[in-house]
């Protein structure tokens, strides 16, 4: 029996984990420890946990990740604290539940923790979607996941290549895709009913699908970077539509801003919501990695707006832009020509076409974990 410890504390992980744990679930010689902390247990980010134990999942533990002061205001300090707490729950969690495998993932604080404490309990570490280049503290954090990791499933050639420059053994890379695609083709679409009474957003009519998130290195341009996407989309006849941002430092600036404004908003969506939202805009603007990742899927054009997505291996479908009005304005012009829109018709997301969570499954239970060596040394 391989058990299998994972943590997840956000949306943006819970979606790329969910369709891997109903995999786990088909395995009888797997079994999996789930579990739940960060703004998954905050009622002002939708108490998502719920959303979890909705899904089937048996969650195992839970501990809260963030403080008062830290949710309240833009505290600095309160994502190291965060951290600390991280560090110090899940290695009792790990003391008591003896994992012989652990899966973390991605760039997200809580997955950080759990890799960097796998490593220093000699024991076996997966980590997914490492070798990706992007801004912000999420570059430090996957780079670092995947040295003190032992196994790695990338999402694409790109990733595989970076991995073996950075000294990671070819033989312990899989390329299996991005798990979040996964999710997406899995989950139903809502109706258009649905939408209308739960959003005021009629399906029919074209929208714009905005997500920034804060760039915790660019504090003090926050403000400024809202202001201009503002600015530009005043411009355009469409209905928009915002998605509220993660809870990274300085995502008070932009939620205060989208909430005064008389914009449609959700501040927590379960995945068939989001879908819903993806497949049916006419783009998705702003700074998520779910316009690098997944729109190229439902052959959406992506506007990648400044420095968070910065670096990162892109689809045809994605128009970076600058932080500025006028290059904004720019991005989304092209984004709604006809041209542009003509070339995303038999476009392939490089990310993967689904299958990634049968895959990551498949090569854990073959692994052989008392043949793979938790001391680790530099390919060169």
């Amino acid at each position: 029996m391989k058990k299998i410890l994972l943590v997840t504390e956000r949306r943006a992980d819970y979606s790329r984990f969910k369709e891997i744990l109903k995999e786990i679930n088909n395995h009888a010689s797997l079994k999996y420890v789930l579990v739940v902390t960060g703004i998954h247990l905050e009622n002002s980010y939708g108490k998502t946990i719920n959303e979890i134990i909705k899904d089937g999942f048996k969650v195992s533990y839970k501990f809260k990740m963030f403080d008062k002061r830290y949710l309240k205001k833009d505290d600095i300090g309160g994502m190291s604290r965060a951290l600390a707490r991280c560090f110090k729950n899940l290695t009792k969690i790990i003391e008591i539940e003896k994992p012989n495998f652990i899966l973390s993932g991605f760039d997200i604080a809580a997955n950080f923790s759990l890799t960097t404490i796998g490593a220093h309990m000699n024991i076996p570490v997966g980590h997914i979607q490492g070798g990706e280049v992007s801004g912000n503290i999420d570059e430090s954090l996957r780079h670092a996941m995947s040295k003190f990791s032992h196994i790695h499933f990338v999402s694409n050639t790109d990733a595989q290549k970076r991995l073996i420059k950075m000294g990671e053994q070819k033989k312990s890379i899989y390329k299996v895709g991005c798990p979040s695609i996964d999710a997406l083709i899995n989950t139903k679409d809502r109706s258009n009913y649905y939408m209308k009474t739960k959003y005021n957003l009629n399906l029919k009519e074209k929208y714009i699908l905005v997500i920034q998130h804060p760039v915790t290195s660019e504090k003090k341009l926050i403000k400024k970077h809202i202001d201009n996407i503002f600015k530009a989309l005043k411009n355009f006849k469409y209905k928009i539509f915002f998605i509220l941002p993660n809870n990274d430092y300085g995502a008070k600036t932009i939620v205060n801003k989208i909430k005064v404004s008389k914009m449609l908003y959700a501040s927590h969506l379960e995945l068939a919501d989001y879908k819903t939202l993806l497949k049916n805009c006419e783009i998705i603007l702003g700074n998520s990695s779910s316009g690098i990742h997944e729109a190229a899927t439902f052959k959406k054009p992506a506007v990648n707006i400044g420095s968070r997505q910065q670096g990162r291996f892109k689809g045809k479908n994605v128009i970076d832009v600058g932080n500025y009005r006028n290059e904004i304005e720019k991005g989304i012009k092209k984004a709604f020509s006809k041209d542009f829109n003509k070339k995303l018709k038999n476009i392939i997301n490089p990310y993967g076409a689904g299958g990634s969570s049968k895959k990551i499954v498949k090569i854990i239970k073959n692994l052989k974990l008392h043949e793979i060596k938790t001391q680790k040394q530099n390919s060169y």
